[in-house]
């Protein structure tokens, strides 16, 4: 729906855009972390790993992606509404 649609694709590819920059400075990997030490992995382990490139990269990969489907979705509903006030 989006690609086909030039204005579309470009507001969502806005919405995307701001939606990373609004995660930007979250701190998933605070809850991450402390789920990981409940689940009995030692403190120096889990820190090797998070500070390993790989980890920074799955990361990252992995706000971008949730962002998308969010910004997707909050693009079809953005238009569902203006449809429904029509």
């Amino acid at each position: 729906m989006f690609s086909s649609n030039y204005q579309l694709s470009s507001e969502l590819y806005d919405r995307h855009v701001e939606l990373i920059e609004a995660v930007a400075g979250c701190e998933m990997e605070e809850s991450f972390k402390r789920a990981i030490l409940r689940a009995g992995v030692r403190y120096e382990v889990m820190e090797a790993a998070f500070e390993s490139d790989d980890f920074e990269e799955l990361m990252s990969s992995f706000k971008r992606e949730l962002t998308g489907v969010i910004a997707r979705l909050d693009l079809a509903d953005q238009i569902d509404s203006k449809r429904d006030a029509a």
